[in-house]
């Protein structure tokens, strides 16, 4: 009883020291989804469906950097409203795209792995990248990635980028203009995103695959058996293979991608012409 007491002490403690902010576009003045706020070169927050997120009071009149895909790069000082504005986009001429869907091929295997990851709640990682090569150079587009997925709940989210590889081959361009976000159900199960609707092309240098957790109150997981408030992990847990070398997966680190040689995310990427 004394333990129950002294935690609920520490989580009213801590919601007393949090301020709720609002993200909303500069120009529709409408909130805006699963913005991405940096803080010292790590992801510190993302905002929910409605634009909103926490954050320490003690940060009000710190700099942050704002990423959210459709809107530019921003560093503001917090307040409890923050607006962002849209990029200009280019508008190309508009292609008729007249798919087939004869040909199929799988690259990868969406299988349950050595092990699962999440974020944990100090980390600096929460973006990792599978890469997968076009080793035909044939015309063809990406119709659905699969992975190994575990939730103990039905309101967890992921977001899914498409990059461009480098000359160096690591993560590039972002080629998805929109965010793809990601519901899995309850439970571990073979998680499918279909990509079919945005037609994005599968380049000749290869492409990565990117997961990432947003960092949302509802991804979170409070560990059992401890006092400490930030025992936590944000979940889903994503299927990985140990490796002794780097294979095929990048994380997101200090504002740069690095090779992963620890694990491989277990991952398949499904092409259709």
């Amino acid at each position: 009883m004394t333990r129950l007491f002294y935690l609920l002490f520490l989580i009213s403690q801590y919601m007393q020291s949090q301020a709720k902010i609002v993200v909303r576009d500069k120009v529709t003045f409408q909130p805006i989804s699963y913005v991405n706020i940096w803080k010292d070169k790590t992801l510190y927050k993302t905002s929910d469906s409605i634009g909103v997120f926490d954050v320490d009071k003690k940060d009000f009149g710190t700099f942050f950097k704002i990423t959210c895909i459709g809107y530019n790069d921003t560093i503001v000082k917090m307040s409890q409203v923050i607006s962002l504005q849209p990029s200009a986009i280019t508008l190309d001429e508009v292609i008729i795209v007249n798919r087939k869907f004869d040909k199929k091929q799988k690259l990868g295997k969406a299988n349950r792995g050595d092990t699962s990851y999440g974020v944990q709640w100090d980390s600096k990682t929460a973006m990792v990248a599978k890469f997968f090569p076009n080793e035909k150079k044939e015309i063809s587009y990406l119709s659905k990635v699969r992975f190994s997925v575990y939730t103990s709940a039905k309101n967890r989210k992921l977001c899914i980028l498409i990059y461009t590889v480098d000359k160096n081959g690591m993560p590039n361009e972002l080629i998805n203009n929109e965010n793809i976000i990601f519901n899995p159900k309850k439970g571990t199960h073979i998680a499918e995103i279909d990509l079919n609707k945005w037609n994005f092309k599968f380049p000749k240098e290869g492409v990565f695959v990117v997961i990432q957790h947003p960092l949302l109150e509802q991804n979170k997981v409070y560990a059992e058996k401890t006092t400490n408030p930030n025992a936590f992990i944000y979940e889903p847990l994503i299927s990985v293979d140990y490796t002794e070398e780097y294979k095929d997966t990048w994380c997101f680190k200090e504002d740069k991608w690095d090779k992963n040689e620890r694990y491989s995310v277990n991952m398949e990427l499904q092409l259709t012409d």
